[in-house]
């Protein structure tokens, strides 16, 4: 696949099946706190079951698919490693990233919004991935509000 050829298939609307819903409230902490949960029936998930909107969302599997699928050998590097050659977190928790596809390398950014532990940090990595990716065109009319195109 030539360079031109793999960045209008980067560009390319996902399909439906590839789109997930990401459920976010549209109250403070302290009143999303008092409303009942229970099981989306949207997203599946278990939330507040009130005063949420959904967002479409690329999710992990389905932006690495679409990596894989134009360049077998992408890859991600963290902007900065501690002592230990780990990727070095800044001073918010986030981790900024070089992701190289088809030899062009493009910056992300990541963060879990205040988790912690191992799944946060796959959070982190996952989230810095699908920023980055959206600098070379993926999904970007998931992340635009309106017609991106009109």
């Amino acid at each position: 696949m030539d360079l031109e050829e793999a960045f209008k298939k980067l560009r390319e609307p996902f399909p439906a099946n590839q789109i997930s819903k990401l459920p976010k409230p549209t109250k403070g902490r302290d009143e999303m706190a008092k409303i009942s949960r229970g099981t989306c029936k949207i997203c599946g998930g278990y939330h507040a079951i009130s005063n949420i909107i959904h967002l479409d969302y690329v999710g992990h599997a389905a932006l690495t698919d679409r990596l894989l699928d134009v360049d077998p050998e992408w890859s991600w590097v963290p902007m900065a490693v501690d002592q230990n050659g780990l990727p070095l977190f800044d001073k918010q928790g986030g981790l900024w990233i070089r992701l190289t596809v088809c030899g062009v390398t493009k910056p992300g950014y990541g963060h879990a919004d205040g988790k912690t532990g191992g799944d946060a940090i796959k959070e982190i990595i996952g989230d810095a991935i699908r920023n980055a990716a959206m600098r070379f065109g993926c999904a970007l009319d998931l992340w635009h509000k309106g017609d991106l195109h009109a």
